[in-house]
């Protein structure tokens, strides 16, 4: 049976001293048993490469994570915090690895190499990972689409959850760690194998801004040129909605974009505007918006956030309970830095509700980031992975 603990420290400035606090936290609490792992999501103002190097040599583990704009445990939103999870088992292992930087060159081919990395320090945990964790980094030059895609085919459809990391809305600080090591353009993952049974949840906002779908006719990857016979901005303003502003991702934040697929059941997509191009009317987004899919504009406001997470949670709690055989002792949350941004000053909404519903005697870390990942179906071993804007993700281990 997998255990866990979770420790929080406020100490941003030592290194030495947060991972002290850090490790002392965790050691009243957990006895550690053959394999362990330790999870850090911490602000973007933390040296989060010299806190995982002095976490790793203090806890004797590796320790992998990534900056977020804030950070969660089971008591709520945590600002400029950094929040610590380790998992330990004697019946699973955890095998984590860093991919060769992202920003150029084959991309799927250095995301695959760093799976398989992965893959092969497993040996001997059987034929197939039962998750994996992905930590990715912000500003790359393709769309957050390609974890979940590259992932999917080369584990055999392994469930992914994670992130792209985030900072204070500058894109200039976002970084991911593992154990002493820093990158601004590279993936860092951890396969989880043996027996651990995971569960998982997700939720966005559906409520329509105004009842004008129309069918995306002319996009490539995260591109969209056309909607119906309309460029994208002109698109926009038929909602009435001011596209002459210089910073589309914050000023559209509140109005993502739905996205269906005719005669599927599939969790629609959703999706945040990254930028306009006002000379031929087209907008990027941070996940690819698959021409032919029908795409309507969102309106998300603070009781549409607190109901979706309300759902995601209770449903998460549903999905554990029909698992037989089996005690859950974690949770992770990876929520959308645009909920974040819509919440304003009410900050903790999400962290109230997560307070209130979790049981006691499981732990919880979570992060606010820019681009979720997430199954929307898990069924037999098998798992439809997809890149998520404006959601609410968990996993339950």
């Amino acid at each position: 049976m997998m255990k866990s603990a979770v420790a929080v420290s406020y100490e941003l400035d030592d290194p030495l001293g947060c991972a002290q606090e850090l490790a002392a936290s965790v050691r009243e609490r957990l006895v550690f048993e053959k394999n362990s792992i330790g999870f850090l999501l911490c602000d973007a103002d933390c040296d989060g490469a010299a806190l995982t190097g002095e976490l790793k040599k203090i806890l004797g583990i590796e320790v992998a994570g990534m900056t977020s704009l804030a950070a969660l445990d089971k008591e709520g939103r945590q600002e400029a915090a950094v929040v610590l999870m380790v998992l330990t088992a004697g019946d699973c292992f955890f095998s984590p690895a860093v991919s060769a930087p992202l920003g150029e060159g084959d991309a799927a081919g250095k995301i695959t190499g760093a799976y398989k990395a992965s893959a092969a320090a497993a040996a001997g945990y059987g034929e197939k990972a039962a998750l994996i964790f992905a930590f990715c980094p912000l500003g790359m030059p393709f769309s957050g689409d390609i974890y979940p895609e590259i992932f999917s085919g080369a584990s055999g459809n392994v469930p992914v959850i994670g992130g792209i990391c985030s900072d204070d809305y500058d894109y200039a600080r976002a970084r991911t760690f593992l154990s002493g090591g820093e990158y601004r353009d590279a993936l860092v993952m951890v396969s989880v194998w043996g027996n651990v049974k995971p569960v998982f949840s997700l939720r966005h906002v559906t409520s329509k801004f105004a009842e004008r779908t129309r069918r995306v006719s002319s996009a490539r990857g995260n591109v969209v040129k056309r909607v119906g016979d309309e460029t994208f901005v002109e698109y926009l303003k038929s909602f009435g909605l001011n596209t002459d502003i210089e910073e589309a991702a914050l000023s559209f934040t509140s109005y993502p974009v739905m996205l269906t697929r005719e005669g599927q059941d599939e969790t629609p997509l959703m999706r945040h505007i990254l930028s306009l191009n006002k000379e031929d009317g087209s907008g990027s987004f941070f996940g690819d918006v698959p021409e032919g899919t029908l795409a309507n504009v969102c309106l998300v406001n603070k009781k549409d956030i607190t109901a979706s997470c309300g759902e995601s949670m209770q449903y998460l709690l549903e999905e554990a309970g029909k698992q037989g055989g089996y005690e859950y002792s974690s949770i992770f949350c990876f929520s959308c830095c645009g909920r974040a941004m819509i919440l304003g000053a009410d900050s903790n909404a999400e962290g109230s509700i997560i307070r209130d519903l979790i049981p006691p005697g499981l732990a919880l870390a979570g992060s606010y980031c820019l681009g979720e990942i997430c199954p929307v179906k898990y069924r037999g071993g098998e798992a439809v992975n997809r890149f998520h804007n404006c959601s609410i993700t968990f996993c339950m281990l």
